[in-house]
């Protein structure tokens, strides 16, 4: 994860006191901190998206829709845990969906309208079909990342101890993915499925079953996001992003 300093303000990569976690949606780098949501628009420049700087924990799209979990700000009347939330406006305001004072997620993915959840509380991953208003417990959460697929409802492929599981009923089954790479992370876009291994970054086209380097770099990556038109590899403090599908990377400067 990155390396931070402490402070009051946060304006840039070192002045926040704690960053959750670095997503890209569409073409932007979101920021998840305990001061707000932030887009990075350079290491030095980041800006405060709207103007409630809630404890974003879990964050995702459903399509142009942003779906969080996590606090409220400090000084906020809002519950606490905020449950899930959703933004139609990139953001700038956001709206109580669901589970509101009872939950909170430190993890959150989305397609279609298929979401998954792990509940920092209960440690339950838990599952909405539809876009977040209903969720079912899948009991006590094993993995470490789940990627949805873009196309079909109920289909993911998660990690769990570095080996990749399909399941295409939501995790009422799985079947283990024979291969040697041992992933980190994952990420299922329309150009395939992209994973993180060691020090490099790799493709499958085949829904995980053969596997194509792409990339490698200096040090071992943390964080992989990727939406379609951006991806993004976090190497220590430094993130790179990718808008070719993870071909050639720059270092955000």
């Amino acid at each position: 994860m990155l390396s931070l300093n402490s402070s009051a303000k946060a304006e840039t990569l070192n002045s926040v006191s704690h960053i959750h976690h670095v997503k890209v949606i569409e073409n932007k780098v979101h920021v998840l901190t305990h001061e707000g949501l932030f887009e990075l628009v350079g290491k030095n420049d980041m800006k405060l998206v709207g103007k409630d700087r809630i404890d974003v924990m879990g964050f995702t799209s459903l399509g142009k829709v942003l779906v969080a979990s996590g606090h409220p700000a400090v000084g906020s009347k809002m519950p606490n845990p905020i449950g899930v939330v959703k933004s139609i406006d990139g953001g700038l305001t956001w709206q109580a969906v669901s589970l509101v004072g009872k939950v909170d997620f430190h993890f959150l993915e989305g397609a279609g309208s298929d979401l998954f959840g792990a509940d920092s509380q209960s440690g339950n991953l838990m599952y909405s079909k539809n876009s977040g208003k209903t969720w079912s417990s899948l009991g006590m959460n094993t993995f470490t990342d789940i990627a949805l697929s873009p196309v079909t409802s109920g289909m993911a492929i998660a990690i769990k101890n570095s080996e990749l599981l399909l399941t295409k009923n939501a995790f009422k089954s799985t079947t283990k993915i024979k291969n040697t790479l041992k992933f980190t992370q994952i990420e299922w876009r329309k150009s395939g499925l992209y994973g993180l291994g060691g020090t490099s970054l790799y493709n499958s086209s085949d829904s995980g079953k053969t596997w194509k380097k792409l990339n490698t770099f200096k040090g071992s990556p943390g964080i992989l996001s990727a939406s379609d038109q951006l991806m993004l590899v976090t190497v220590g403090s430094d993130i790179y992003t990718s808008s070719d599908a993870g071909r050639k990377f720059k270092i955000i400067s």
